[in-house]
């Protein structure tokens, strides 16, 4: 994205000061060991940013604070109209109002979408290595996973189209596969390889989806983390079609930071499918928290410019970490990503098993990272980094890594 006048020095300013976040019940810094058996680890593995939202989110949700009454709560119409308004202005989607439905998370709304629509031991296609809460939505519901694996080719991933149809039916269209898929969950821009998926790549996946009866599922929670060269597609855009049978789950608290805070939206325009997802969403507390929703509204009302400061700092982190591994650890291959805020790097040719290569990146390294394996078949071998952080944490985390790999090397 091209970096507006002025936004350089609001970038420099805020992200690059380091918030020192241990003692704040934080995932990321105060449960270091217990998740990595030492505590001296620099972590850079929850995806969340390491520094503070837009100053109109904490403005709203102080002054929300300062009402002191915190009951059961439910947006309006003013917030279906923020988030019809954040769709059409920065993606060109226009969004009815009746398609939104607002939930607590993306993972849960996930699960819930799942036990709506796919009965126990019928398939989901999922597309490893992908986020691995998927594949605990899928088994939780006592369905089975579908596995239509990424391919790398010259260090670009790209889907297995002909393995999908073959997933759906057999190559000469006769026999189905078992189970039979009733869902497939897409990842755009996808965690962790970091593809942002083209149209026409959208296109050919739908067109078999469509063929074959099987819902569409898109989690979109980093839609706004797109890099410069290219272009995010929501996959319910590209006709009426394709929107009738699909859902799209999003959320500002990747773009804003606001994991905290639980608000999330499910964009559902079949009129049938939007009702059986609501008949299961009243089983569970379904609406945004209190500050979860001021937090939404706020971001989309008004944070665009500290989005578009944020992305242009993130930009650069991107470049830098590429770069960095490029040049300075060149035993490792890093997957150069088009979108989110991480970076997919491939351990392969050091040859270690996945224990030696945890050890190398824990306690030799002392950097806490995402392992490849965790996020299912194709992931063996790779780690997943965070780059939203001030710039000296992420040098200060790959020159860790790289004199690590040079001891073992």
């Amino acid at each position: 994205m091209a970096v507006e006048k002025g936004l350089k020095s609001m970038t420099d300013k805020q992200f690059d000061e380091r918030v020192d976040r241990t003692g704040t019940n934080s995932v990321k810094w105060d449960y270091r060991d217990e998740i990595f058996g030492r505590s001296d680890v620099l972590p850079m593995w929850v995806a969340d940013s390491d520094w503070p939202t837009s100053g109109q989110v904490i403005d709203a949700i102080v002054e929300r604070a300062k009402h002191g009454v915190f009951g059961y709560t439910k947006p309006g119409e003013e917030t279906d109209e923020l988030v019809v308004n954040w769709w059409k202005k920065r993606y060109g989607w226009e969004v009815d109002p009746s398609w939104i439905v607002y939930t607590n998370g993306v993972v849960p709304a996930l699960s819930m979408v799942i036990e709506s629509f796919v009965r126990p031991g019928e398939g989901v296609v999922l597309q490893p290595p992908v986020y691995y809460p998927f594949f605990t939505s899928v088994e939780r519901g006592g369905s089975q996973i579908l596995s239509n694996e990424l391919k790398m080719e010259n260090g670009r991933y790209r889907m297995d189209h002909d393995n999908l149809r073959e997933l759906c039916n057999d190559s000469d269209g006769s026999i189905p596969a078992s189970p039979p898929p009733t869902m497939m969950v897409l990842c755009n821009p996808h965690n962790p390889v970091g593809r942002v998926w083209t149209k026409k790549e959208l296109e050919r996946l739908a067109d078999i989806c469509l063929e074959k009866d099987v819902m569409m599922v898109s989690d979109d929670i980093h839609s706004e983390f797109i890099y410069e060269g290219h272009n995010y597609t929501p996959i319910a855009s590209l006709s009426e079609e394709v929107a009738k049978h699909s859902i799209t789950l999003t959320s500002p608290s990747k773009a804003f930071n606001t994991a905290g805070l639980p608000a999330s939206v499910a964009i559902i325009p079949d009129e049938t499918i939007r009702s059986r997802f609501k008949v299961a969403q009243n089983k569970v507390l379904k609406n945004p928290s209190v500050f979860g929703l001021e937090a939404l509204m706020a971001a989309y009302r008004d944070g665009e410019k500290w989005l578009n400061a944020q992305i242009a700092y993130l930009q650069e982190n991107m470049e830098f970490s590429y770069g960095f591994a490029k040049e300075k650890i060149p035993l490792v291959n890093p997957v150069k990503p088009e979108g989110t805020i991480l970076l997919w790097l491939d351990f392969r040719p050091l040859g270690l098993e996945k224990e030696e290569l945890e050890d190398l990146m824990v306690n030799k390294a002392r950097v806490g990272l995402d392992f490849g394996h965790w996020f299912g078949p194709g992931g063996e071998g790779f780690v997943r980094l965070n780059f939203a952080c001030p710039r000296s944490t992420l040098e200060e985390g790959l020159e860790r890594i790289s004199r690590a790999v040079k001891s073992k090397t």
